[in-house]
């Protein structure tokens, strides 16, 4: 019943039809996810704190995806594919980081802690926004505890479609050229080609873009983020590869641009 009621509302989200429920709906759903994840980071904040968060990839993702101390920061992502990603992270170390979609903060999380140790990450997440849905204020504090020393965090709650929030990333790095750029915000064909040609130019040669969603979702009609992966990995000039734990898992996987 409440899988067949959430289908409908993305449903009509995604057609522009009854506004003020399919935004009531996500207001209540955040609210509800917010609340449930401050009753439950106390445990994560006392590994943060203890400096005692897993220095080995696979413990770490496996912690957060699935162990009572991430209840409070779970990825919406698939264990398997968010470990071989993490890994590639730890395997490159990346400096300069834009992440596009922050919702409950498990992947950044997780990108902070095995980038390089004075990493500079720019982190994009509008507030009720569809898909992610935002995060309250009070949890800035908290995922500015992520960093190492050495890091620097940016939160900007914002829309990543608008050319202000671009100029500002861009001031941010400083004419750096970002080393990796994470896509999982706007799930819409639109929004993720939006985000794609607005944030590549900011990609150093060498760099690495990541798209999450790019598998048909059968859950939600509001993700289409395949369709446009689809004409990336037809578009001969990209280099690509896929993260897909199962080909038929209806939802998730994660795409590689090697810029």
């Amino acid at each position: 019943m409440l899988d067949r009621l959430k289908k409908q509302i993305r449903i009509w989200e995604r057609d522009g039809k009854y506004s003020w429920i399919t935004q009531a709906a996500t207001f209540a759903w955040v609210q509800a996810r917010n609340l449930y994840d401050r009753i439950h980071i106390g445990q994560l904040r006392g590994v943060l704190k203890r400096n005692a968060f897993p220095t080995e990839p696979s413990v770490a993702v496996q912690m957060v995806c699935e162990g009572r101390i991430g209840r409070g920061a779970r990825p919406m992502q698939v264990r398997q594919e968010l470990d071989a990603l993490i890994r590639l992270i730890d395997e490159r170390k990346p400096r300069k980081l834009i992440e596009i979609g922050t919702a409950r903060g498990g992947t950044l999380l997780l990108l902070c802690r095995f980038a390089a140790p004075d990493a500079q990450i720019v982190s994009i997440d509008l507030p009720y926004a569809r898909n992610g849905g935002g995060y309250p204020r009070w949890k800035g504090k908290f995922y500015q505890s992520f960093t190492h020393p050495d890091q620097k965090l940016t939160l900007l709650r914002a829309n990543s479609h608008d050319p202000e929030t671009f100029r500002i990333v861009r001031d941010i790095l400083g004419g750096d050229m970002a080393d990796f750029l994470l896509i999982d915000a706007d799930h819409s064909f639109e929004g993720v080609r939006t985000d794609f040609h607005t944030y590549i130019p900011l990609v150093a040669a060498g760099g690495l873009i990541a798209l999450h969603d790019i598998l048909p979702n059968t859950e939600d009609p509001s993700i289409n983020v395949s369709e446009f992966w689809a004409q990336l990995e037809a578009d001969s000039t990209h280099q690509t590869d896929t993260i897909v734990h199962d080909a038929a898992q209806g939802h998730s996987g994660i795409g590689l641009v090697y810029v």
